[in-house]
């Protein structure tokens, strides 16, 4: 059955979908000769930028939020999309009993978009009120600060919220009953796990440290990952080569390498939204779209600054929806 309460918000996406960058635009940002003359090539593109002193953070920050706050217009329930956006929250919790703990701003580091009000967040650690929080933020953001306080164990703190991140993440793409988000949200859950367990297998760690980073997903066997990285990389690259992974074994010796890897798989579960025409489905890849969009632009602008030549820049790209 076709779900007409998203007739205005495809077309919306649809007129939108036409102002994303595709390989000409980036071709032609990259030929900019200077830093500025990529910001005005940017500003000519209805990007914001602002007149005062520049950050390209801060332009990378607005683009993201104005994409936001235009799918939260036209949206019949933006919450739909929401696993979309959870990392973020986890992310700012952890950032934030970090910032906490270390005398910074709590929000210094905090990411838009997020489900959190950001003020709510600042409250809770501040005061250590992480009841204030839904759950699992509360449990886990309490359990977190008590092995700052206690160990300062700061990597095992990040391990009990990056798993809550992906075990909340996945269990809430499932609750949409959207096959796209729960395939997207699959993908980004697997992939912390591959990337984990690289990592777990060049630093020798343990099967204990694994179980306890490790979240469960379905298309990658937990138990598997944490035997065969407890063996060595050997070991973990031939059971990845059983799995749907398999392409990431060679992504897998550069962490920029293996996040390519990531963008371009997630781009590619997108490309079947071009012919949806009712559904949430374009409002998801407009917004992943725009993501990638937004990080080619930071490759960019950072190759700017750094002199960087074009030809390895280009290795760098994200595939793009358009």
């Amino acid at each position: 059955m076709q779900n007409t309460d998203y007739a205005f918000s495809v077309a919306s996406i649809r007129v939108k979908e036409s102002s994303l960058f595709g390989q000409t635009e980036m071709e032609q940002l990259m030929a900019a000769p200077t830093y500025s003359a990529a910001l005005f090539f940017l500003s000519e593109h209805g990007w914001v930028i602002p007149a005062e002193r520049v950050e390209t953070n801060q332009i990378l920050r607005m683009e993201l939020l104005r994409t936001w706050d235009f799918l939260c217009e036209i949206a019949p329930d933006i919450s739909i999309l929401y696993p979309l956006i959870l990392r973020k929250d986890y992310h700012n919790l952890k950032a934030g009993i970090k910032s906490s703990l270390s005398g910074y701003d709590i929000n210094t580091y905090f990411l838009h978009p997020s489900t959190l009000s950001h003020d709510l967040l600042v409250e809770a650690i501040a005061h250590r009120q992480f009841d204030l929080l839904p759950e699992p933020f509360a449990s886990v953001g309490e359990e977190a600060y008590d092995v700052l306080v206690r160990t300062g164990d700061g990597q095992l703190a990040d391990i009990l919220i990056d798993r809550a991140a992906l075990t909340d993440i996945l269990e809430s793409a499932k609750a949409t009953n959207n096959k796209l988000i729960i395939d997207l949200s699959e993908l980004f859950c697997a992939a912390a796990n591959i990337k984990t367990a690289i990592r777990a297998a060049r630093t020798d760690k343990n099967e204990d440290f694994l179980q306890r980073a490790l979240s469960e997903c379905g298309t990658v066997e937990k138990n598997m990952l944490v035997s065969e990285a407890a063996r060595g990389k050997e070991p973990l690259m031939a059971y990845l080569a059983t799995t749907p992974y398999a392409a990431a074994i060679i992504a897998a010796e550069s962490l920029a390498d293996f996040e390519k890897w990531f963008d371009d798989a997630q781009e590619a579960l997108l490309e079947r939204t071009k012919y949806e025409f009712f559904g949430p489905e374009p409002l998801i890849a407009y917004y992943y779209s725009k993501e990638a969009e937004i990080k080619n632009v930071r490759i960019l602008l950072a190759a700017k600054e750094n002199n960087i030549p074009a030809d390895k820049v280009r290795k760098r790209l994200r595939r793009l929806y358009v």
